[in-house]
């Protein structure tokens, strides 16, 4: 009965979680575009629509994925995938988490997530040494809110 209950409230709250807001995707500071339906990093990808008309005529498509895993079957697309594993982290922070953990990933590389009430940090380690960081923050009621990520200057967060 208790996994039952607790099934319930995670999908209640990850429901809630994602109920219509719409994220921004920057990128040193340039808006390239906008993510609509933020609860694809379930399945380890983010599809964006780029509306900065430069991003678009560079892409030579109207949207871009980034992705872990599996590339999604999403048409006029141009994909990128998620090689420091951010799309990981970021699931991990809003599904778990977690005070501290570490995942390890294909031998010698590991992920590092610590959070402590509404921020998380991720460190990414290839070959035991440093790659990159992040900050996940949440809102007062707990709901993702930002990410940024320290290396590659990249800002998701939540349109106001």
């Amino acid at each position: 009965m208790k996994i039952k209950t607790a099934f319930a409230a995670l999908l209640s709250s990850s429901i809630l979680l994602y109920a219509g807001d719409t994220y921004t995707i920057k990128y040193n500071g340039i808006t390239l575009g906008e993510i609509e339906n933020i609860n694809t990093i379930q399945k380890l990808y983010l599809n964006a629509k780029a509306t900065n008309p430069f991003v678009r005529i560079i892409l030579g498509k109207s949207r871009y994925v980034f992705y872990d895993g599996q590339k999604p079957k999403i048409t006029d697309a141009k994909f990128r995938r998620d090689k420091n594993k951010l799309l990981f982290a970021l699931r991990e922070a809003i599904n778990h988490h977690p005070k501290h953990r570490v995942f390890t990933i294909k031998g010698d590389r590991k992920l590092v997530v610590s959070c402590k009430e509404r921020l998380c940090r991720y460190q990414y380690y290839k070959h035991n040494q440093f790659k990159d960081s992040g900050i996940i923050e949440f809102d007062q009621n707990n709901t993702f809110y930002k990410l940024t990520e320290k290396n590659a200057n990249v800002v998701i967060q939540r349109k106001k």
